[in-house]
C-alpha cells in the first residue's frame, strides 16, 4: 500500500532504473567557463578594434586556474603573434583596457582577480633573439648628480624661515563684516 516508503534498488535492464547519474553540476560549470572564455576573446577583439590594433597581431588563450576549495580564478593568456615594438610599450595599458572592457560587458563578475599574462609565439618574428653585452645595459642610465656634502640643520640659508603671520585680536566679527539681516537685535535680559 505505501511503495513509495520503500526504497528500491534499480537492477540492470530494468526499464523503469534511471539512466546514468546526471553531470547538471559539472556541466552548468563547464557551461560558464566557455562562456567566460567566449566573453575575453571578443572582448579583447572589441578592445583591439577600439585602439586600432591589427586583430592578427594578438590571440588569446583562456584557461581556468583553480584556488582553494571550490573558487576558479581564469588566467588570459595573450599571445603576441606578430613583433610590433610600438605594442610592446603599451602592453601595461592593453592588459588593463581588457579589464575594463570585461568589467564593462559583466558587470556583476569581479574581474580584477583575472591573471592577465603575456607569450610570445616562437614564430612572432622578434629580431632579438640573443642578449646583449652588460654595457648596454647602463648606456642610457641617467648620470647621478654630485650631492653635496652633509649640510647641517641649523644652517639657515637651507632653510629659510616661514613669513610672520600678524596676530589676529578681534577675533568676533565687526559691526561692517557682519551678514545683513531683516531680525531686531536681541536685548540681553537677566536671568529669572
Amino acid at each position: 500500500m505505501f511503495d513509495f516508503f520503500k526504497t528500491r534498488v534499480p537492477r540492470h535492464g530494468d526499464p523503469t532504473a534511471s539512466g546514468p547519474p546526471s553531470l547538471g553540476p559539472a556541466n552548468s560549470t563547464q557551461q560558464r567557463g566557455n562562456i567566460r572564455r567566449e566573453l575575453v576573446r571578443v572582448v579583447l577583439k572589441d578592445t583591439l578594434r577600439l585602439h586600432g590594433v591589427p586583430l592578427d597581431w594578438l590571440a588569446c588563450e583562456v584557461s581556468t586556474v583553480a584556488r582553494s576549495g571550490s573558487e576558479e580564478e581564469l588566467r588570459v593568456d595573450l599571445v603576441i603573434m606578430k613583433w610590433q615594438e610600438k605594442l610592446l610599450r603599451y602592453i601595461p595599458a592593453l592588459s588593463q583596457q581588457l579589464l575594463l572592457g570585461l568589467d564593462r560587458f559583466d558587470p556583476s563578475v569581479d574581474h580584477s582577480g583575472y591573471q592577465v599574462s603575456w607569450r610570445f609565439s616562437p614564430d612572432c618574428g622578434c629580431p632579438f633573439m640573443q642578449m646583449p653585452e652588460p654595457a648596454y645595459w647602463l648606456k642610457n642610465r641617467p648620470t647621478p648628480s654630485p650631492t653635496p656634502g652633509p649640510v647641517s640643520v641649523l644652517d639657515r640659508r637651507q632653510f629659510p624661515r616661514a613669513p610672520k603671520k600678524e596676530p589676529v585680536l578681534d577675533a568676533w566679527p565687526r559691526a561692517k563684516d557682519a551678514p545683513v539681516s531683516n531680525f531686531a537685535p536681541t536685548d540681553v535680559s537677566p536671568l529669572r
